[in-house]
């Protein structure tokens, strides 16, 4: 998997979601999200691009720890 587009429908995005995607390389988080969970992202050591819309006021310690 390299790239996620999260839908619409989603309003938070969980603990550890995409922990350890090594290859995962963008990411597009949609309005409606409000917050990012603890290590959702962690150690996705390929990530480059991360689209966080305005809305998002909560991002959890370690949700994007070991990025590039």
């Amino acid at each position: 998997m390299t790239s996620v587009t999260i839908p619409a429908s989603v309003t938070r995005i969980g603990d550890s979601a995409f922990e350890h995607c090594r290859g995962l390389r963008s990411v597009t988080i949609p309005d409606g999200v409000t917050s990012i969970g603890g290590s959702a992202f962690e150690d996705c050591r390929g990530l480059r691009v991360v689209t966080i819309p305005y809305g998002v006021t909560s991002i959890a310690e370690k949700a994007f720890f070991g990025c590039s």
